[in-house]
């Protein structure tokens, strides 16, 4: 096989191709093709790269290098240097001497810049910004030489190896081309993108210019002018304080046309250097931004469009979801929402709903309509305070500043919808009225109701033959059917919610308390997900009186997993990922972490005094009212904390019972994956979590579609996406991305994290910062520290002697139970995780929403920043 030409010039038709010519000279040949101004160039190729490497035996001490490296910097350092210096005290080997020193009199012989263009650099998902070298004034042939070899060594700087080793980017996957091009003796130069990369907004074009070469502004060593100009009219919307700016208007306007010409040519937002030398502007260099958030696919002529998070808005978490978990949640999600505006509990989408869309593994939904109407706006705003303040009031400065740019309302009328959901309105207030009545006989009709439902579906998965029907019962029956389970528990969770709201008024008016009722509120009977915690305390403590350990084969375990084990350790309502059944090591671990502790007896202990004291509090309330309001009035609100009690938990029951049918679409889905397993077009069974349900469909309908490269690039996404901390709370249809409130410039007291008091109490323990429940090793009394929780970290509240989350509000998941086991609680303190370290000694006060740090030596880190910003070079 003959080798590959040494140079190719920047007009070549091949060199577009970046496994030839690297990130950077294919994206240059790219403009230079689309008609753009490009300095005139060449570039030595990746074969002369890899024949280099080859000739010399380099592989050899690359592949010892990288196969040595730890997390260690000083030893990524260490291998850095050696890999460079036998880079670049290697001989040039005459064939590429001759090669270069031709193209490079063929381009004059004069000044030139040589730029390394890595093949994993300038990529929609990694631009490698600023991590391989550039020479600038490059004069003579020796000299370019000396500076190839420079370019191809800084493919092994710390840096560089460093991010490829972030983005999961093979060492011996990448290869590095040098990109030759006549100088540009720039008079004032910069770099322009042509979204903001900040704010993300896909209609502004920014711009960034100082005198001299752009090396100063894009390796930070001047504060450039900044001017930020409308896409579309060109006006300019900020320009520098300064007069004496150096980049006049018709200059500034001819910079921005080539960055939107660019733009084009690649059919994405860019990042672009460019120069002006005697009047004439070039572009240096074109990448695309990386850090933008993407955008929603587009609604034709909607206008502007707002989406939230609906994960992260309503459960807490940040992270992605499987394709099989999004399209299951998506259809739940577009059934619930149809259901609400029609009355109708049956789901009828065939597809996604375009105002559901997913992006980078993530449910968003377009609230738009909402927002139009500003009385419905408001409600959003109070309703979410309550759930995540920090989104809420996102939400209100974004309409403060945007409201008159959103459409004016159309749709149905209130009326019509009203007469559309009298019906279904009517049955929910006779089950309402059932509920207060006859509290016990309810609730055990509808749990009843709930298990023969749940019965006859599993009936029904097992009826599923092959393996098209199989999918089609997961992506179209379950859903509704589901649906069907939650709205039947509608009237005895309302029931349970006007009960308490109704007894803790009548506390309020009559013996002057709102903390009265409290303790009626704790451990409630019916609660699935304090059971769960109650279930493996017992066994903790049976375990610890029998002197035995717990096993995953063990009776009691397995009796367990029969009732519990269909939930998950974390974000349990993804349909992708493991439920407790498939992998019992959670809760084996669970079980033996209380044991060791000995805290099994005490939580189980704590369970029955909770239940006792609210049993002695609600009798103590009804005694008080006696003695002061009366006998009517007592019997008024024993009836009433009678029902509280007879339905108190009864609202974790619809998401409890969704998590049952969710491990049912999980095991039906499994059979279709070992089909496909067994057909040869997967490679494991749990590979199917990871097609999308269309595109899984169509291949069991009999389409050709590679499913094995299908998942494996959705699962790629999926595990990157995993470790992404920055999700936009607002995400606006022209790519307008806000992560939280604008920082307030209250004076913070040095010491104290703030946040929203979600639990009342105060606890002074020993920090466990935590990402998982699974392997926590939280020790009795510790304050456990995360991002969010959800039912998967319940049974950690029975060792934790506090609760600190970044996300959520007063009716989050954890704030509800931390309220429930008598935990303090802070939620929406801002990198808690990042701001606190394992180990380190706080005061949690969930009555002020406040973490003081109480250990000396470790001062209060700074906030993190909520907006990623990007690096260039």
């Amino acid at each position: 096989m003959s080798e590959l030409p040494v140079v190719t010039g920047l007009t070549d038709p091949e060199a577009v191709d970046p496994a030839r010519t690297g990130g950077k000279g294919a994206n240059l040949a790219r403009l230079t093709r689309a008609g753009l101004p490009v300095p005139a160039g060449f570039v030595v190729g990746t074969s002369a790269y890899r024949r280099f490497v080859r000739e010399h035996g380099l592989d050899v001490p690359i592949g010892q290098e990288m196969s040595r490296l730890d997390d260690d910097p000083a030893s990524v350092e260490a291998a850095s240097q050696r890999l460079r210096q036998a880079f670049e005290s290697a001989a040039l080997p005459e064939w590429l001497r001759e090669a270069v020193e031709a193209a490079y009199h063929a381009l004059g012989a004069g000044p030139v810049a040589a730029r390394s263009s890595a093949t994993a650099e300038d990529l929609p998902q990694a631009s490698f910004a600023g991590q391989q070298e550039t020479v600038l004034d490059v004069a003579g042939a020796a000299e370019l030489g000396a500076a190839v070899r420079r370019c191809w060594s800084s493919l092994w700087t710390t840096r560089a190896i460093a991010y490829r080793r972030r983005h999961g980017i093979g060492h011996e996957q990448v290869a590095v081309a040098v990109v030759v091009q006549r100088m540009v003796p720039a008079e004032v130069a910069g770099v322009l993108f042509t979204a903001d990369p900040v704010t993300g907004r896909r209609d502004h074009v920014v711009v960034e210019a100082a005198a001299g070469l752009g090396e100063a502004v894009v390796s930070g060593r001047v504060t450039p002018d900044r001017w930020v100009v409308d896409a579309r009219t060109r006006s300019v919307l900020t320009r520098p304080d300064r007069e004496s700016a150096g980049l006049p208007t018709d200059l500034l306007d001819r910079v921005v046309g080539l960055g939107v010409r660019a733009a084009e040519a690649f059919g994405s937002p860019q990042d672009v250097e460019w120069a002006v030398a005697d009047g004439r502007c070039w572009l240096l260099q074109s990448r695309p931004i990386t850090s933008l958030f993407p955008l929603p696919p587009a609604a034709e002529g909607a206008g502007l469009r707002v989406y939230l998070p609906v994960t992260l808005a309503a459960q807490g978490f940040a992270e992605p979801m499987t394709p099989a978990g999004n399209a299951f949640l998506r259809t739940l999600a577009g059934g619930w929402v149809g259901y609400w505006l029609t009355g109708s509990r049956r789901n009828e989408h065939q597809a996604a709903p375009p105002w559901l869309p997913t992006v980078l593994g993530r449910l968003f939904v377009d609230i738009t309509p909402l927002l139009q109407r500003p009385r419905l706006a408001d409600r959003v705003i109070s309703g979410m305070r309550m759930k995540d303040p920090t989104t809420s009031t996102a939400l209100r400065e974004w309409l403060e500043r945007n409201a008159d740019r959103l459409a004016r309302p159309v749709g149905h009328t209130a009326v019509r919808r009203l007469t559309r959901w009298a019906p279904e309105a009517l049955s929910l207030l006779a089950g309402l009225v059932t509920a207060i009545a006859a509290p016990r006989h309810h609730r055990r009709r509808v749990l009843s109701r709930t298990d023969a439902g749940l019965a006859r579906l599993e009936r029904e998965a097992a009826r599923r033959s092959t393996p098209l029907t199989q999918a089609e019962f997961v992506d179209r029956a379950l859903p509704a059917a589901t649906l069907d389970l939650i709205t039947d528990q509608l009237p005895a969770v309302y029931a349970e919610i006007l009960a308490r709201a109704g007894a803790e008024w009548l506390v309020r008016r009559w013996l002057g308390s709102s903390a009265g009722p409290e303790p009626v509120r704790r451990w409630l009977p019916h609660d699935p997900t304090l059971a769960m915690g109650a279930e493996l305390a017992r066994l903790a403590r049976a375990h610890a009186v029998a002197g035995t350990e717990p096993s995953a084969t063990g009776p009691d375990v397995q009796e367990f997993l029969r009732a519990y084990g269909h939930r998950a350790p974390d974000r349990e309502i993804d349909l992708g990922l493991p439920r407790l059944a498939e992998d019992p090591a959670y809760a084996v671990e669970l079980i033996r972490g209380y044991r060791r502790a000995g805290a099994g007896g005490d939580a189980l202990a704590r369970f029955e005094a909770g239940a006792a004291a609210a049993r002695v509090t609600a009798d103590e309330l009804v005694a008080a009212v006696r003695r002061t309001r009366g006998r009517p009035h007592a019997i008024v609100l024993r009836a009433l904390l009678h029902r509280y009690r007879e339905l108190g938990g009864l609202r974790e029951r619809p998401k409890f019972d969704m998590v049952r049918a969710i491990a049912l679409g999980r095991r039906t889905l499994r059979r279709v994956g070992a089909a496909l397993v067994a057909d040869g077009r997967l490679d494991d069974a749990d590979d199917v979590f990871f097609v999308d349900p269309v595109d899984l469909r169509a291949v069991l309908a009999g389409e050709q579609r590679d499913l094995r490269a299908l998942a494996g690039a959705n699962r790629h996404e999926f595990e990157r996406e995993v470790g992404r901390r920055a999700v936009p709370r607002l995400l606006v249809s022209d790519g307008e991305t806000v992560y939280g409130p604008a920082a307030t410039h209250t004076a913070q007291r040095p010491g104290v994290l703030v946040g929203t008091a979600v639990s009342p109490g105060v606890h002074e323990g020993v920090v466990r910062v935590l990402d998982s429940p699974v392997g926590a090793e939280l020790q009795p009394g510790e304050v456990l520290v995360a991002a969010s929780t959800d039912p998967g970290w319940t049974p950690l509240f029975l060792l934790a002697g506090a609760l600190v989350m970044e996300v959520g509000g007063v009716v989050s998941h954890g704030a509800v139970v931390a309220r429930e086991y008598g935990l303090p609680a802070v939620a929406a303190v801002a990198g808690a995780t990042s701001r606190l370290r394992t180990g380190q000694r706080v005061r949690v006060d969930g009555g002020d929403g406040t973490v003081t740090l109480l250990d000396p030596a470790e001062p209060a880190a700074q906030a993190i920043p909520m907006t990623p910003t990007g690096a260039h070079s």
